[in-house]
């Protein structure tokens, strides 16, 4: 792509035409696909589940936290768990089936914002791997204050600074110590005009390779000069999802690695780290290792959320130039068409029938077999719902494919994420601080009164987010 030809699509503010030429070949080349690989017929927006899952599960309560924000597990079964004040809690399972958390480590200081605080946490897939280049290695992403540093990115539209958003990467000394000691290395840095639309979700693919969730910036207003417009031009960070190797070091602030298979690496005026564009807020990011695909949870408007699906990397999802298709001639909707990607799921918070969404995933676990393969959603009010595979969401369809999952009496939680644990089961962060496991229920032989779980509570920092 031409930069005259990308800076002729800022300047009228239509990116149609320059997407057209630039990806259609990629994506009619490629087609789109839902979450199980079937052909996307398009984006409707669900109607009301009318079935429902039952499970046969027992929710085990791992740690009782202050505001936990997201979660992650090794291969041993240890989970650390990240609170909007920095603080990770570390649940390691003990010797009779249940949990012993603990505090792990403290990472705000004086430049931590805490208005908006600490969002996303990952741990390195070879977290555990002595010898290999992400052993002992975490990634956490924290908002500090204005002028705290010097920024990487800049939003091209939209002006002003609320505060800066860091990536940084923390190298514990031994991976098996039960409280942090270790370094910390700063890996990129954003400027961010306001409090929301900013930088939430982290995911690791078996490669190693790290995704990051950077919503455009921007306030509610669309228009030509909105920051909004930042989601669908190639040459800034927002509005996308950012694709990096976090132990290589051939980015421009040398602090990273680019992946060779990033599909805008060789474009001329767009930036490397780029996977995806054309997001709103992205809020959640998982990465299914067996469908080999990105799923993106994110609130498209502030009236709708929607998931996506990245399998090959390059898709536009629509934000924001498929706002107002009404407007457009037959021609340019064909065109809109041909390179926006639909989301596999669309909801409407408007019809009252869902809260907003709490995070994605693709079940992988063995325990819920009635689950396999299938996408889960959870929302704010305490549903979890599953999308049965098929050929894709069709307009004005999908509510025979929608299906409620039960969870007895764990129901009516209000949960605020969503997550997998180490091997594919499902991780429930709920609003008031308990973090859930779910397993089989003791009736099928596992779980049960025998399983003890410990409440546990850091007493460090309660509500102290500024």
């Amino acid at each position: 792509m031409r930069p005259s030809f990308l800076s002729f699509a800022i300047k009228s503010g239509c990116f149609v035409l320059s997407v057209g030429l630039g990806m259609a070949s990629y994506q009619l080349l490629h087609g789109d696909r839902g979450a199980d690989g079937g052909e996307v017929e398009g984006g409707s927006s669900l109607l009301p589940p009318q079935a429902a899952i039952v499970l046969d599960a027992e929710p085990h309560l791992l740690a009782g936290t202050v505001d936990p924000v997201d979660a992650a597990g090794d291969a041993l079964g240890i989970y650390y768990i990240l609170q909007a004040n920095g603080e990770i809690v570390r649940v390691a399972p003990g010797l009779d089936g249940g949990h012993t958390g603990a505090f792990y480590a403290s990472l705000a200081d004086g430049r931590t914002e805490r208005s908006v605080g600490f969002s996303s946490f990952a741990l390195h897939p070879d977290f555990l791997m002595q010898g290999e280049p992400g052993c002992g290695r975490f990634y956490v992403v924290v908002a500090e204050k204005a002028g705290a540093g010097e920024v990487d990115f800049l939003p091209e539209f939209g002006a002003g600074e609320h505060h800066q958003d860091v990536l940084y990467e923390y190298t514990v000394e031994d991976p098996l110590l039960s409280e942090f000691r270790g370094t910390r290395r700063e890996l990129m840095r954003f400027r961010q005009p306001g409090p929301d639309h900013n930088v939430r979700g982290l995911a690791f693919d078996p490669r190693g390779n790290l995704y990051l969730g950077v919503g455009d910036g921007a306030v509610e207003e669309i228009g030509r000069n909105s920051p909004s417009r930042n989601a669908s031009s190639l040459g800034n960070a927002y509005g996308k999802v950012l694709r990096i190797d976090p132990v290589g070091s051939d980015s421009s602030n040398g602090q990273y690695g680019i992946p060779d298979g990033n599909p805008f690496r060789l474009v001329t005026g767009a930036l490397p780290e780029l996977w995806v564009f054309g997001l709103r807020a992205p809020s959640s990011l998982s990465y299914d290792p067996f469908g080999r695909g990105l799923c993106i949870a994110e609130r498209a408007r502030p009236d709708r959320e929607e998931i996506n699906f990245s399998f090959r990397g390059g898709e536009h999802f629509g934000w924001d130039i498929g706002e107002n298709p009404g407007k457009l001639n037959r021609s340019a909707r064909a065109r809109l068409a041909e390179v926006v990607t639909a989301p596999v799921v669309s909801l409407d918070l408007a019809s009252g029938w869902l809260a907003r969404t709490s995070g994605g995933m693709v079940y992988r676990g063995e325990s819920f077999p009635s689950l396999a393969g299938a996408l889960l959603f959870a929302s704010r009010d305490g549903q979890l719902l599953a999308l049965r595979s098929g050929s894709g969401v069709a307009e004005g369809a999908g509510a025979d494919r929608l299906a409620k999952v039960d969870l007895g009496r764990f129901a009516g939680r209000r949960f605020s994420a969503l997550r997998s644990g180490p091997s594919g089961e499902l991780l429930i962060l709920c609003e008031d601080g308990q973090v859930f496991e779910m397993r089989k229920g003791a009736s099928l032989g596992t779980g049960g009164t025998n399983q003890r779980t410990l409440f546990c509570e850091t007493g460090r920092g309660r509500g102290d987010r500024g």
